[in-house]
């Protein structure tokens, strides 16, 4: 071998270049990263691992918890949206419906009217079938409680 210290060298440098990495959290909240052990005052956060590579991805941890919050929160305005566009649509329905009840209503309302000022027997019996066909579609719209 032309270099004598080489394997030495070789053999002590990854002893040299591992270098524990601590993560210390002050009473106040503030972090920071250290290669000396954290004071007493302060809590230690133990690194596993591959200590630098934790620490580069924290930011981009932090950057997909925010995008992950921000879509839960974008489908909950959607999942709100739709709820409010269904209860608008049953709303509607109600409305329809009691606007075709009231409708069924006053239509039988007529014909008992014209039932009681019927003369003749045909035009009483013609009345009488009418109403009943008129209960009976008050009957089918649900409208009778």
């Amino acid at each position: 071998m032309s270099h004598p210290l080489l394997l030495p060298f070789c053999l002590l440098l990854p002893a040299t270049l591992h270098a524990a990495v601590f993560k210390c959290i002050s009473p106040a909240g503030q972090h920071s990263y250290q290669d000396q052990p954290c004071p007493p005052d302060h809590a230690a956060h133990a690194m596993r691992g591959s200590y630098f590579s934790q620490i580069s991805r924290e930011p981009y941890q932090i950057h997909a918890d925010k995008q992950q919050q921000q879509q839960q929160a974008r489908q909950d305005a959607v999942r709100q949206q739709e709820q409010g566009k269904a209860r608008k649509l049953q709303q509607r329905q109600r409305q329809q419906k009691q606007k075709n009840c009231t409708q069924l209503r006053n239509r039988q309302r007529q014909l008992a009217g014209q039932l009681q000022r019927s003369r003749s027997a045909l035009q009483t019996q013609r009345l009488q079938e009418r109403l009943a066909s008129q209960q009976q579609a008050l009957q089918d719209a649900a409208c009778i409680p």
